[in-house]
């Protein structure tokens, strides 16, 4: 598994941690270098001020600067928060891979036949 995100100590707070984003393991470019920030809110379905709040309430985050344009996320590195790290690996990873192979494969006979994905999970 790719390390699209990975927990990085805050030059700025001491005992904190940021999610860092490794741009040069993105296979895709992107127009906005300010995209990476609500990337992690697209991976798991959520806007950026509910992910804002999800970091908050379930992982303890603490957030700077309300009031600016860039607010900074930062993590104690508990458990929890290396399973999130984790989980959005996993999701950024399977939608890597469902876009560059879009297809499910089907044997027939000795004869390999490509199935498009259509985004339903049953093909029958």
């Amino acid at each position: 598994m790719e390390r699209y995100f990975y927990l990085e100590h805050s030059l700025i707070y001491q005992n904190k941690y940021v999610i860092h984003f490794d741009t040069y393991l993105f296979p895709y470019p992107m127009e906005k270098p300010d995209s990476y920030d609500v990337l992690i809110s697209r991976l798991l379905n959520l806007s950026y001020a509910n992910y804002l709040r999800y970091a908050r309430d379930r992982l303890g985050a603490q957030l700077i600067g309300k009031n600016s344009r860039n607010i900074t996320v930062l993590f104690d590195g508990s458990l929890e928060v290396k399973a999130f790290v984790k989980l959005i690996n996993k999701r950024l990873e399977y939608i890597i891979n469902e876009r560059d192979y879009p297809y499910d494969y089907e044997e027939d006979n000795g004869e390999i036949k490509l199935i498009p994905f259509d985004g339903n999970e049953d093909n029958n």
